[in-house]
């Protein structure tokens, strides 16, 4: 292999893993790289892609993608439910401020209930949200204590 310097090798790993991601073949990898940075042989391709796929690469990855996707899907969550709440207490509001012979006491109390499933579940979350704070963090520790280690091996 060539001998290239420290940032085109990390373009080209990055190159390597967008073939991973979109599932290439090695011909298909071999031309996405050379379109987008220079000719690069199936043995080389092949060597990369091992080294992108070793056990460090992929934990490095899903710590970032743990970090990052369960965040963004439990804040949708948050939002999912925060729609509903907004919609219900809405709906209840204008349901109890119709005069006494227009009120559906049957939807009134329906709202409620809903209101109160939406409030603990509300809650459920939003208290989760620390705990898995504590246990991420203890999580990123130990992985650092565990780096330092297998450095000063």
């Amino acid at each position: 292999m060539a001998d290239i310097t420290e940032t085109e090798t990390k373009f080209l790993n990055e190159l390597v893993k967008d073939c991973i991601t979109y599932r290439l073949t090695t011909q298909e990898a071999i031309r996405y790289i050379a379109s987008r940075f220079k000719q690069i042989s199936p043995s080389s391709y092949k060597l990369r892609k091992a080294k992108v796929l070793s056990d460090k690469s992929n934990q490095i990855w899903l710590d970032y993608y743990t970090r990052v996707g369960f965040v963004k899907h439990h804040k949708e969550q948050i939002d999912s439910v925060q729609t509903i709440q907004n919609y219900s207490l809405n709906q209840f509001f204008i349901e109890i401020h119709k005069r006494s012979e227009e009120r559906n006491e049957t939807k009134i109390r329906y709202l409620m209930y809903d209101i109160r499933e939406n409030a603990k579940l509300l809650s459920e979350i939003g208290m989760g949200t620390p705990i898995i704070s504590a246990i991420k963090s203890k999580v990123e520790r130990a992985n650092q204590l565990i780096r330092t280690a297998q450095n000063n091996i």
